[in-house]
């Protein structure tokens, strides 16, 4: 058995390998879902090997989560025993394409495609609810152009002074580096770092500067497809006026939409594509085999330190060991390995369970720092500002003893620059993050129209707000008589209410949420956006959840004077 234990991995690879065309294939889709997805989903032999590694299972227990577990309920859904419902789409929608799940599928079937595609399904075409906190960023990414509501006047305010005539938006080159919205707004370390490096190492390259987008990732996974090909557009025609064809990307989800998925997007849309794509750690890696650069000798202590796989450059696009020999390459640094490495590497949990379940990603993350820990890892190197972002919000939640270091940060550093420490940015972003999400929630959005009923009952129209007004004084009964009517009310009076009410639930939210002064300017434009493409999927939650405190509020019961 333990012979067999150990060549089972490679015997894998080979059988995965083999393609087996199953059953009668059906070409046309069933109860709306896609007609290849109906046959993988006939295709899952529920044999179990994709269910111990996926990361949606093992940080919460359930195997409804789990690929096996939705294929199961996809079958179900297929012969009308089951039906659509909003947990159900989450659940879909939650997994963070680590892609994990396709390699182990004994059948080798497209999972995490076929998940991609009932995103594209569920809310771009039949327009059902994706995560409340992609409304927001779909909001600012059509505003400014970026997932964190900055300004795009800011987005190149990280790129170092020093490099702009050898490198920034001016400068013509055949390489142009694509910083991303986290580097560029959050952990301006990475992109700090990453072009520093490139400059070390003596590779001629460009910046595109304001003229950036967000690479259109989170957009994509959430469904949200016609802000996605928007970005794309903008984006390929961003590089092609910069005059480079090659788009050097520090960012795995960056790296991933202009290695694969824009050039099969651009082809659906008719666009032409003669771009390639090479992440830092590739160009870097060449530049040292090449003897083109070295890292000199440094007076650094000795470190310990070990390598996150980060899935979309890992397992997405099989950069492995770029990474590695660039770690290996710097002085003074001991280099070990997680016990899960290279394809089998771990997911972080992020982004997707992070914006969803904030307490799930804390457990999966924390399931990959504790291999760094017992690896005897001082250090755990990624280069996923999203990956990184996840990892170091686990590890204060969760109190992992181990440090989330940007490779590129850690490879500058060894070159002598001093960089801004990322960590106290990260950590008032999430306290941003965390409390939208929590706002964002049926429960959320009830608590805070509880701290509005003055200004909600005035804004209902055809003097409705007057006439509850006098029923809660005078007549109170009347009241619990109407209750049975507000599910069917709400829904209609809402969306004539909200603009009377925005102002003071834009205050109440100010209250609420620790937002930058740069969020905070923006909420009045991007707060209506929201509150528009919520509301009617969330208001039959949120109806149970505000007519009794309504009731006391018209009564009397709550402070209210009558």
């Amino acid at each position: 058995m333990q012979l067999a234990s150990t060549f089972e991995p490679l015997a894998r690879l080979f059988g995965n390998a083999m393609k087996v065309e199953i059953g009668e294939r059906p070409t046309e889709a069933v109860r709306e879902i896609p007609a290849d997805v109906v046959w993988y989903a006939y295709s899952c032999s529920q044999c179990g090997y994709c269910v111990d590694e996926c990361d949606q299972f093992y940080g919460r227990g359930w195997e409804s989560q789990s690929p096996r577990g939705k294929w199961y309920w996809l079958r179900e859904y297929l012969e009308g025993r089951e039906d659509w419902n909003q947990p159900m789409i989450d659940t879909f929608l939650v997994c963070t394409t680590c892609e994990l799940c396709n390699d182990r599928c004994s059948a080798a079937l497209p999972i995490e495609p076929s998940w991609m595609k009932l995103r594209g399904k569920l809310i771009h075409e039949d327009k059902r609810m994706t995560f409340p906190p992609f409304e927001m960023m779909g909001a600012a990414v059509t505003a400014e152009g970026d997932i964190w509501a900055g300004y795009r006047k800011d987005r190149d305010a990280w790129f170092p002074q020093d490099l702009l005539e050898r490198h920034g938006p001016q400068h013509s080159a055949k390489n142009v580096y694509f910083a991303g919205c986290t580097a560029s707004y959050v952990e301006n370390d990475i992109g700090i770092a990453s072009v520093r490096l490139l400059d070390e190492a003596n590779v001629d390259f460009t910046y595109l500067g304001k003229e950036e987008t967000c690479c259109g990732t989170p957009m994509l996974v959430a469904g949200k497809w016609e802000i996605f090909t928007d970005i794309l557009k903008k984006n390929l025609a961003a590089v092609k006026a910069s005059g480079a064809d090659t788009v050097i990307t520090s960012c795995p989800a960056c790296d991933m939409m202009w290695r694969h998925v824009y050039p099969t997007w651009a082809q659906k849309l008719g666009l032409e594509y003669n771009i390639t794509t090479r992440h830092y750690s590739e160009v870097i890696s060449e530049q040292l085999a090449e003897g083109k650069f070295r890292f000199p000798a440094n007076n650094l202590p000795q470190q310990t330190v070990t390598w996150h796989d980060s899935c979309h450059i890992g397992r997405v696009s099989g950069v492995y060991e770029p990474p590695r020999e660039l770690i290996q390459a710097i002085p003074n640094v001991n280099f070990v390995e997680m016990s899960h490495h290279h394809q089998q590497a771990h997911c972080c949990g992020s982004v997707l369970t992070l914006i969803k379940e904030p307490p799930v990603a804390a457990e999966i993350g924390k399931t990959r720092l504790d291999e760094a820990v017992e690896a005897g890892a001082e250090k755990v190197l990624a280069l996923c500002p999203c990956c990184e972002f996840q990892l170091r919000v686990s590890a204060d939640k969760k109190q992992v003893p181990v440090e989330v270091v940007d490779l590129a940060a850690f490879a500058v550093k060894a070159l002598g620059y001093e960089l801004p420490d990322p960590h106290p940015e990260v950590k008032a972003q999430w306290a941003v993050f965390e409390a939208m999400i929590s706002l964002m929630t049926p429960q959320g959005f009830a608590d805070l129209m509880g701290t509005m009923w003055p200004e909600l009952i005035d804004a209902m129209p055809l003097g409705m707000g007057g006439m509850m007004h006098f029923m809660g004084k005078n007549m109170p009964g009347m009241l619990d008589v109407m209750k049975p009517m507000f599910p069917l009310l709400f829904p209609r009076l809402l969306p004539m209410m909200m603009p009377k009410v925005m102002p003071t639930m834009l205050e109440r939210v100010a209250e609420r949420i620790p937002m930058p002064d740069y969020m905070a300017e923006q909420m009045p434009s991007l707060m209506p956006q929201v509150m528009d493409n919520l509301m009617p999927h969330m208001i039959g939650d949120v109806v149970p959840l505000v007519t009794d405190p309504m009731l006391d509020y018209l009564k009397g019961k709550n402070g209210h004077a009558n």
